[in-house]
């Protein structure tokens, strides 16, 4: 008879962890692959449940943690949510006014950090990971007590894209279902080698890295940093990746500069020649680019979701692949296309709702289904393709409607470009800010011998101009003419996190963006002169 399938978070760890002396989860430490089995894994998640439950937090109380990915964060997730408390991650590059107002909001009893987290002025209790790793407490009780599928496990706030974030409520079973399906749709075993490089505090890779590693049983490997991931795939070899579209944009902009783009096989010895899959989510693949990675015989496998829905509702496999697809439902989710377009979803992945906000669980639950926001359609075969998000949709002055997602997608194919931002509601025609990808640029001015003195003078010079001119035709020559860029603008620095500008996983917040760079999206259209310059991002 088979094994009845964990209902909860702690279960799951509780059976991986059978066999303890196998390797289980590495971090990349100063450059070196740091190793713990299963059994340490357990040890240190009973060691500091016992620190967090030694300052009275009880089940159902809420524990924060900000904190960049690193073995310290893994546990703590672990321990809060084996004591049946809730956790409620905030992103490491949030401001101290934002984690001000998600730590009062949601009401946690306790604030957890990383050991070089700068002091926070905030109104509650603060542990570091160090301080709870050399805890007394080695408590053997049995982990997840009393916990069942729909106990809380974490209250999420959204990115804010598209308004103001909310607390995103998830249980166990929304958790494990979602996790369990992944696993299922997708075919991976326990002999994968997966490395993490998206931030663990955004529900993307904390269900479809962390999660599904315990469902599996498998190696997790933690990067570094953003900046050490090509590094990082050298020392670990890794069999499958999860990332977003940036991320392979950049190695495929690397490859074509090296001009490897066409050697088989460069690609996958650039990511350290092992790796069998390349999982995508968060927004749209480049054609450029996802055609360039199935050549090379390693194609994008996208997937769509979001952090309501815990967060994949749909996934694509290697058998089931199709270019600009994000794949078909995970088992136990409907997908249903509702009569103005927008996405509307059904299943056990479902959050039970907003945290202290009924109105807004009332309208995103309505009639017993998710009413999404995004825009698809589904095609004969089942699969998802995704057409746009319903606030979002440019209306040009002729009346036509345009998606400025996949415009920017067609645009960040190109080696030349590294970020796009595209306008232009109410306008006759689309603009667009686009950030260079500066290596390219360095390398075309030397050639070039161009005559230039500063970063403005780079992207305002009139031979690159010219360039980036007839490479966005080039990019959007087989797009639908409402698609067409008319005015553009090079930017002399890049949209960072840091300012507010991109997401934690590095989408676009285009409210931001459009007041960061109000003056110059207005001249893109009345041709005004003089401007002051936009925030410069903080020192390294």
């Amino acid at each position: 008879m088979a094994e009845p399938i964990p209902q909860t978070i702690p279960a799951f760890l509780a059976a991986a962890a059978s066999d303890r002396d196998r390797p289980a989860l590495a971090a990349v430490e100063s450059g070196q692959l740091v190793w713990r089995s299963w059994g340490q894994v357990l040890l240190d998640v009973r060691r500091v449940a016992g620190g967090i439950a030694a300052r009275d937090i009880q089940p159902g109380d809420r524990v924060a943690q900000t904190a960049p990915n690193c073995y310290g964060w893994v546990i703590a997730d672990l321990a809060i949510l084996s004591l049946g408390a809730v956790h409620v991650p905030l992103h490491a590059s949030s401001t101290n006014e934002q984690i001000r107002q998600q730590i009062e909001h949601s009401g946690a009893k306790l604030l957890l950090t990383d050991d070089s987290a700068g002091q926070r002025d905030l109104a509650v209790p603060r542990l570091s990971h160090g301080e709870l790793f050399h805890g007394s407490s080695t408590s053997t009780a049995a982990l997840g007590d009393g916990l069942g599928p729909d106990s809380l496990a974490t209250i999420l706030y959204t990115s804010g894209t598209t308004g103001e974030p909310r607390g995103v409520m998830l249980t166990h079973s929304n958790l494990v279902s979602n996790a369990v399906a992944l696993v299922e749709a997708v075919a991976t075993g326990s002999n994968e080698v997966r490395l993490c490089l998206l931030p663990l505090s955004h529900i993307y890779a904390r269900t479809c890295d962390l999660y599904t590693w315990l469902v599996r049983g498998s190696r997790l490997v933690l990067a570094e940093s953003r900046d050490t991931i090509l590094r990082d795939c050298q020392l670990v070899r890794p069999t499958a990746i999860n990332a977003v579209p940036y991320f392979y944009q950049k190695v495929a902009q690397r490859l074509e500069s090296a001009g490897k783009a066409e050697c088989l096989g460069a690609l996958r010895e650039a990511l350290g020649g092992e790796l069998k899959r390349c999982f995508c989510g968060g927004a749209a693949v480049a054609p450029e680019t996802e055609a360039l990675f199935e050549r090379q015989g390693l194609p994008v496998l996208s997937g769509y979701g979001l952090t309501e829905a815990s967060p994949v509702v749909t996934a694509s496999g290697p058998e089931d692949y199709a270019a600009g697809s994000v794949g078909r439902p995970l088992p136990g989710a409907e997908v249903r296309v509702a009569g103005d377009g927008e996405l509307l979803v059904r299943g056990p992945g479902v959050m039970r709702g907003y945290w202290r906000d009924e109105p807004a669980t009332s309208a995103a639950l309505a009639n017993g289904w998710l009413h999404t926001g995004d825009l698809g359609r589904l095609d004969d075969a089942g699969r998802l393709f995704i057409t746009g998000r319903k606030k979002e949709i440019i209306v040009l002055s002729t009346g036509k409607n345009v998606d400025p997602a996949r415009v920017e997608a067609l645009l960040c194919g190109s080696r030349w470009v590294e970020q796009a931002l595209v306008v232009g509601d109410g306008r006759k025609c689309l603009g667009a800010l686009i950030v260079p990808n500066p290596e390219a640029l360095r390398a075309e001015i030397r050639r070039r011998r161009l005559w230039v003195w500063s970063k403005r003078r780079a992207v305002t010079h009139p031979r690159v101009v010219e360039l980036y001119r007839e490479e966005i035709d080039r990019c959007l020559a087989s797009a639908a003419p409402e698609e067409r860029v008319g005015p553009f603008r090079l930017l002399a620095r890049g949209f960072t996190p840091e300012l507010g500008e991109l997401t934690p996983k590095l989408s676009l917040r285009r409210g931001v963006l459009t007041e960061h760079f109000g003056i110059e999206i207005a001249e893109l259209f009345d041709g005004k002169a003089g401007r002051p310059a936009p925030p410069d991002p903080p020192p390294a």
